[in-house]
């Protein structure tokens, strides 16, 4: 099962030093099945990007960017929500990891205004980074 899990750069860092996201009871948004491939990813993507806003919320000690890991899990590893999303029971291995989306550092004044109200346009397109970028990346 595809999953995309929105995440702060304080989870992101956890998961650099320890090899995993810690902790079990991450709320995930697996890729839907149907015809257009694509357009599924690139709307479940904005969809977990978004919830990686409202993370944000709760961590302010974490750098203004919303992140995205795209892992490839066991169906036995999540079990469903009535909002069509899942909750991770288990730690999630770097190893899991297929891809790492993350807004660019100076997205940071348009994610604080988000995060206060303020009508600023995010940055529409979440850069992609490689698992192996994850320690550069949180670094």
């Amino acid at each position: 099962m595809r999953v995309y899990v929105p995440v702060t750069f304080v989870g992101l860092r956890r998961a650099a030093d320890s090899g995993a996201l810690p902790s079990s009871g991450w709320h995930a948004y697996p890729l839907p099945a149907g015809d257009d491939v694509d357009e599924a990813e690139y709307l479940t993507l904005q969809s977990a990007a978004d919830h990686s806003l409202t993370a944000l919320r709760s961590e302010p000690e974490a750098p203004r960017r919303r992140a995205v890991v795209v892992a490839t899990i066991p169906e036995e590893w999540a079990d469903p929500e009535p909002d069509g999303s899942v909750l991770l029971t288990r730690r999630l291995p770097v190893e899991r990891f297929v891809a790492i989306y993350a807004d660019p550092a100076d997205a940071a004044p348009a994610v604080v205004a988000a995060l206060t109200g303020r009508a600023e346009p995010l940055p529409g397109e979440l850069q992609w980074y490689a698992r192996q970028e994850l320690g550069e990346l949180v670094a």
